[in-house]
Protein backbone atom coordinates (compact mmCIF):
# COMPACT_ATOMS: atom_id res chain seq x y z
CA UNK A 1 0.00 0.00 0.00
CA UNK A 2 1.54 3.24 -0.54
CA UNK A 3 1.09 6.28 1.42
CA UNK A 4 -1.05 9.05 -0.28
CA UNK A 5 0.37 12.31 -1.49
CA UNK A 6 -0.81 15.70 -1.42
CA UNK A 7 0.12 19.09 -1.98
CA UNK A 8 -0.75 22.27 -0.35
CA UNK A 9 1.38 24.79 -2.26
CA UNK A 10 4.88 24.42 -2.28
CA UNK A 11 4.31 22.13 0.56
CA UNK A 12 3.81 18.39 -0.03
CA UNK A 13 2.14 16.10 2.84
CA UNK A 14 2.48 11.98 2.78
CA UNK A 15 -0.17 10.02 4.41
CA UNK A 16 2.17 7.51 6.47
CA UNK A 17 0.53 4.61 8.85
CA UNK A 18 0.22 6.64 11.70
CA UNK A 19 2.04 10.36 10.87
CA UNK A 20 2.10 13.14 8.23
CA UNK A 21 5.65 13.75 6.55
CA UNK A 22 6.17 17.34 5.60
CA UNK A 23 8.40 18.15 2.75
CA UNK A 24 8.77 21.79 1.05
CA UNK A 25 7.56 25.28 2.40
CA UNK A 26 5.19 26.11 4.63
CA UNK A 27 3.68 29.15 4.09
CA UNK A 28 0.52 31.07 3.40
CA UNK A 29 -0.50 28.37 0.93
CA UNK A 30 0.45 25.45 3.38
CA UNK A 31 -3.03 25.48 4.99
CA UNK A 32 -1.70 23.82 7.49
CA UNK A 33 -4.76 24.41 9.87
CA UNK A 34 -6.03 21.31 7.32
CA UNK A 35 -3.36 18.72 8.45
CA UNK A 36 -5.28 18.52 11.91
CA UNK A 37 -8.13 16.93 10.05
CA UNK A 38 -5.47 13.56 9.91
CA UNK A 39 -5.34 13.07 13.56
CA UNK A 40 -5.52 9.85 14.98
CA UNK A 41 -6.95 8.70 18.07
CA UNK A 42 -6.67 12.32 19.11
CA UNK A 43 -2.83 12.70 18.20
CA UNK A 44 -0.82 14.01 15.33
CA UNK A 45 2.22 13.20 14.48
CA UNK A 46 4.28 15.14 12.03
CA UNK A 47 7.93 14.39 10.72
CA UNK A 48 9.68 17.52 9.52
CA UNK A 49 13.13 16.95 8.35
CA UNK A 50 11.65 17.89 4.72
CA UNK A 51 10.57 21.32 5.45
CA UNK A 52 13.46 23.94 4.44
CA UNK A 53 11.54 27.29 4.49
CA UNK A 54 8.89 29.01 6.60
CA UNK A 55 7.95 32.65 6.23
CA UNK A 56 6.02 35.13 8.32
CA UNK A 57 2.84 33.52 6.99
CA UNK A 58 3.40 29.94 7.47
CA UNK A 59 4.39 31.10 11.32
CA UNK A 60 1.12 33.18 11.49
CA UNK A 61 -0.53 29.71 10.21
CA UNK A 62 1.29 27.39 12.16
CA UNK A 63 0.55 28.82 15.40
CA UNK A 64 -3.36 29.16 14.64
CA UNK A 65 -2.83 25.13 13.90
CA UNK A 66 -1.62 24.74 17.34
CA UNK A 67 -3.79 26.20 19.28
CA UNK A 68 -6.57 25.00 17.27
CA UNK A 69 -5.36 21.96 18.09
CA UNK A 70 -4.96 22.17 21.71
CA UNK A 71 -8.37 23.58 21.75
CA UNK A 72 -9.44 20.36 20.63
CA UNK A 73 -7.61 18.55 22.98
CA UNK A 74 -5.17 17.17 20.42
CA UNK A 75 -1.61 15.86 21.44
CA UNK A 76 0.64 17.28 18.81
CA UNK A 77 4.17 15.34 18.60
CA UNK A 78 7.25 16.69 16.27
CA UNK A 79 9.95 14.66 14.85
CA UNK A 80 12.71 14.99 13.16
CA UNK A 81 12.15 19.11 13.16
CA UNK A 82 13.94 20.56 10.55
CA UNK A 83 16.70 23.48 11.48
CA UNK A 84 14.47 26.30 10.09
CA UNK A 85 11.63 24.99 11.70
CA UNK A 86 13.88 25.02 14.94
CA UNK A 87 15.14 29.00 14.72
CA UNK A 88 11.48 30.00 14.33
CA UNK A 89 10.70 27.40 17.67
CA UNK A 90 13.09 29.76 19.42
CA UNK A 91 12.18 32.85 17.97
CA UNK A 92 8.20 32.50 18.64
CA UNK A 93 6.91 30.54 21.67
CA UNK A 94 3.48 30.31 20.41
CA UNK A 95 4.99 28.34 17.69
CA UNK A 96 5.56 25.63 19.71
CA UNK A 97 2.34 25.68 21.02
CA UNK A 98 2.30 22.46 23.80
CA UNK A 99 3.88 20.20 20.99
CA UNK A 100 6.20 17.59 22.03
CA UNK A 101 9.48 17.62 20.43
CA UNK A 102 10.56 14.05 19.72
CA UNK A 103 13.22 14.64 17.67
CA UNK A 104 15.26 17.33 16.11
CA UNK A 105 18.07 18.63 13.92
CA UNK A 106 21.00 20.39 14.86
CA UNK A 107 24.36 21.69 13.35
CA UNK A 108 27.83 20.70 13.99
CA UNK A 109 30.76 20.69 12.43
CA UNK A 110 34.45 19.03 12.46
CA UNK A 111 37.18 21.27 13.33
CA UNK A 112 39.30 17.82 11.98
CA UNK A 113 38.23 17.51 8.72
CA UNK A 114 36.37 20.60 8.01
CA UNK A 115 32.79 18.33 7.56
CA UNK A 116 29.52 20.60 8.40
CA UNK A 117 26.14 18.47 9.31
CA UNK A 118 23.23 18.90 10.68
CA UNK A 119 22.56 15.50 12.87
CA UNK A 120 19.58 14.34 14.10
CA UNK A 121 19.04 14.68 18.00
CA UNK A 122 16.80 12.16 19.79
CA UNK A 123 15.44 14.37 22.46
CA UNK A 124 14.10 12.23 25.18
CA UNK A 125 17.13 10.15 24.66
CA UNK A 126 19.38 13.39 25.24
CA UNK A 127 16.66 14.86 27.80
CA UNK A 128 18.61 14.88 30.38
CA UNK A 129 21.78 16.30 28.66
CA UNK A 130 19.70 19.23 26.67
CA UNK A 131 17.70 20.29 29.84
CA UNK A 132 21.87 21.31 30.94
CA UNK A 133 22.12 22.71 27.66
CA UNK A 134 24.31 20.81 26.72
CA UNK A 135 24.73 19.37 23.31
CA UNK A 136 24.95 15.38 22.41
CA UNK A 137 28.58 14.14 21.30
CA UNK A 138 28.50 13.52 17.94
CA UNK A 139 31.57 11.57 16.28
CA UNK A 140 32.22 12.82 12.47
CA UNK A 141 31.18 10.24 10.17
CA UNK A 142 34.06 10.99 7.77
CA UNK A 143 37.54 10.75 10.42
CA UNK A 144 35.88 9.58 13.07
CA UNK A 145 37.23 12.82 15.38
CA UNK A 146 34.62 14.26 17.84
CA UNK A 147 32.02 17.08 16.12
CA UNK A 148 31.59 20.49 17.80
CA UNK A 149 28.15 21.79 18.28
CA UNK A 150 28.19 24.62 15.64
CA UNK A 151 25.99 27.75 17.33
CA UNK A 152 25.18 28.66 20.90
CA UNK A 153 23.23 25.48 23.04
CA UNK A 154 21.80 28.14 25.71
CA UNK A 155 20.26 29.98 22.28
CA UNK A 156 19.74 26.77 20.16
CA UNK A 157 18.05 24.48 22.88
CA UNK A 158 15.94 26.93 24.22
CA UNK A 159 12.85 25.81 22.22
CA UNK A 160 13.43 22.71 24.89
CA UNK A 161 12.52 24.54 27.98
CA UNK A 162 8.76 23.27 29.08
CA UNK A 163 6.12 25.93 28.31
Amino acid sequence: MTAAVETKGRLQITHAADHLVLVGSIDETAAVLDLLASARDRRLVLDLAGVAFINSLGVRDWIRMQAAAQKAGLAVELRRVSEPLVHQLNMIIATRGDAAVTSFYAPYQCDSCGREESILIDAVAHATRLAKLEPPPVTCPECSAQMAFNDFPERYFSFLAPT
